[in-house]
């Protein structure tokens, strides 16, 4: 049977006592704040990905791919913010001029790589440490996690939408009859939960500048993604319901609609980061806070000392 304390190695820490710490350190680190400068990047890199992947789908030979993913956006945004995206969305879908995409690959990979950059020195921040890659390096890691993590965006919205017709076709082919496709239709939903755990997973593993070991059970991804469909549907719920962004601020209303619903995906994302570190900094085989690797302590332990703080790890 999975355990939690032994697969991470806490030792006798309690989940009461990690709890504590996890809340502690969200207010300690400022969560709030970072997860206002996080809202800030992911809007300006949302547009020119969007762009980007609205001329993409032009070329894709799915019908009606464009009209699905607005339908699943319409289920999770508020209308605001949704309306806001449809209309640029449909807007930028209407051009499939090859220059369109060539430009909306370079600005969304640049805006993009850029907003991870800047979540990659969050990241540092939480665990008390100095980046000390190269400014290519980061670069570099910031391109390969936006494409990785556009991959698996796309994998999902396609088996979200065509699974049952690929599992259909597939039970056609091989002649595996109707319990194929019902354990087919049952077993996407695991996988597509299971890609947004690895690609939270992933930006925790790469983001900071810390050697970690890859663990394919994130804590904080695994509690985070749940949390922020959650939070994402009961804030979609207020907006359309109760909410009057539009008669009170206007027509910037779906501005700032989608601006919150960027904060508290970053900072739902900041809270699973925090559960990393305290993880990573109560494990009997994991790091102090302000180490980056093992062995660093013993190679510079006043370093280490003065970037440690008591409450991280007692």
């Amino acid at each position: 049977m999975f355990s939690f304390r032994r697969y991470f190695n806490l030792g006798d820490l309690s989940y009461k006592e990690m709890g504590k710490r996890v809340v502690a350190k969200i207010s300690e680190d400022s969560c709030t704040i970072y997860a206002g400068a996080i809202a800030y990047y992911l809007l300006f890199a949302m547009f020119p990905f969007f762009l980007f992947l609205t001329t993409l789908i032009g070329y894709l030979p799915f019908p009606g791919l464009l009209e699905s993913i607005l339908d699943l956006m319409k289920r999770v945004l508020p209308q605001e913010a949704f309306t806001l995206l449809q209309d640029n969305i449909k807007a930028l879908f209407g051009n499939k001029k090859g220059g369109l995409l060539s430009l909306g690959f370079l600005l969304a990979l640049w805006s993009s790589s850029s907003a991870i950059t800047s979540i990659m020195d969050i990241m540092n921040r939480l665990y008390r440490v100095k980046e000390g890659r190269p400014f290519w390096k980061v670069r570099l890691f910031a391109i390969m996690l936006v494409t990785v993590l556009s991959l698996l965006f796309i994998l999902a919205i396609v088996l979200l939408i065509f699974g049952p017709t690929i599992g259909a076709l597939i039970a056609r082919l091989a002649v595996l009859g109707e319990t194929f496709r019902l354990a087919w239709n049952i077993l996407i939903w695991p996988v597509i939960l299971f890609m947004l755990v690895l690609a939270l997973a992933l930006t925790y593993y790469i983001t900071p500048d810390v050697k970690q070991n890859w663990k394919w059970i994130s804590p904080g991804a695994v509690i985070a993604i749940p949390i922020w469909l959650l939070a994402s549907f009961a804030f979609s719920y207020y907006v359309n319901n109760f909410g009057s962004y539009n008669k009170t601020y206007g027509s910037i209303g779906a501005v700032i609609v989608l601006l919150l619903w960027l904060f508290i995906t970053g900072f739902i994302m900041l809270v699973g980061a925090e559960i990393n570190s305290v993880v990573e900094h109560s494990s009997e085989d994991g790091k102090e806070p302000g180490e980056k690797t093992e062995d660093e302590r013993e190679r510079n332990p006043e370093k280490v000392e003065q970037q440690s703080r008591p409450a991280d790890k007692k």
